[in-house]
């Protein structure tokens, strides 16, 4: 077995068919065909089948296709370390993150970061924290980011970065604009994008302990797209992070709501694959990123 036989399988599993895997690799079809085949005699087993998507692995091929992953993906990082050595500065970096992690300076560290790393393919995806932790095992990502109300124990791979102090917001031009009790917002639309039932418990006992009965609308959006578009357009009432009030351009266009109770802080998470070492870009990124949060919690 040779990286050329996994980096074919690789290939063909996300393409999904011998032709678009030739044109990744830029191989012929024969040759790709060929090194699949050897992959299977060696093993003794089929590894891919056709079906009327395309080709897709068989179970046997879904158990070598996770390990061949991530060896190819480390040989990549390795050929690419190597020629960042040579003061090469081509390459690729792919970062994963949960979607609030968009408001919590990552713009700003991009700039700095391409200033630096101009030729480097940058991709970013945002995903499930479970995506999260299954594409940093397998590789597919090069680092992680990850912003959570609720603590995560640290570990090797886990590790806390920064903690943003969070408040309650509504658009500028809301009739609630001027709210200063949770007895003022009784008919407000409460929106928020927690996955799990922590928010809209943490909204009905804040309304509990203040003597009053829960919101009647507390909306679940886990589109942020749409997330974003309702709170621009209805007077709705939400958790936004101070930083990103202050120092985005969406920020200003909601105000601080003077109430006397505050959402919990929301945490910043860096997540990096289990015993790998860090590119030299991903490095910089993550430098880039302590930089870009440095001055704000300097001000604070």
């Amino acid at each position: 077995m040779k990286i050329h036989h996994l980096r074919a399988l690789v290939a063909v599993a996300t393409s999904g068919s011998i032709n678009g895997a030739a044109k990744a690799l830029y191989v012929t079809q024969p040759a790709i065909t060929k090194a699949v085949r050897e992959l299977e005699t060696e093993f003794g087993v089929r590894l891919l089948e056709r079906n009327q998507w395309g080709v897709v692995p068989t179970a046997e091929g879904e158990a070598l296709l996770s390990r061949a992953r991530t060896v190819v993906r480390e040989m990549e990082r390795a050929e690419e370390d190597m020629a960042h050595l040579k003061g090469l500065r081509d390459g690729s970096l792919v970062v994963g993150i949960t979607p609030i992690v968009g408001t919590t300076g990552l713009t700003e560290a991009l700039i700095e970061f391409r200033q630096r790393w101009p030729r480097v393919t940058l991709e970013f995806r945002e995903l499930g924290f479970n995506q999260l932790n299954e594409q940093l095992r397998n590789r597919t990502l090069d680092l992680a980011f990850a912003a959570f109300a609720r603590p995560m124990a640290e570990s090797g791979s886990v590790k806390e970065m920064f903690s943003f102090e969070t408040v309650f917001v509504t658009r500028a031009n809301s009739i609630y604009a001027e709210a200063e009790s949770l007895e003022a917002l009784q008919d407000a639309e409460w929106i928020h994008t927690d996955v799990t039932d922590n928010y809209p418990g943490f909204i009905r006992e804040i309304h509990e302990r203040a003597g009053l009965a829960p919101p009647r609308c507390i909306t679940r959006c886990t589109s942020y797209a749409l997330f974003y578009s309702l709170t621009l357009n209805l007077d709705a009432v939400f958790a936004w992070t101070r930083h990103s009030l202050s120092e985005t351009e969406l920020g200003r266009s909601f105000v601080r709501l003077n109430l006397p109770v505050a959402p919990p802080p929301l945490q910043l998470y860096l997540l990096s694959p289990p015993e790998a070492q860090l590119t030299r870009p991903a490095q910089y990124l993550l430098d880039c990123i302590e930089r870009a949060m440095q001055p704000s919690f300097a001000r604070a």
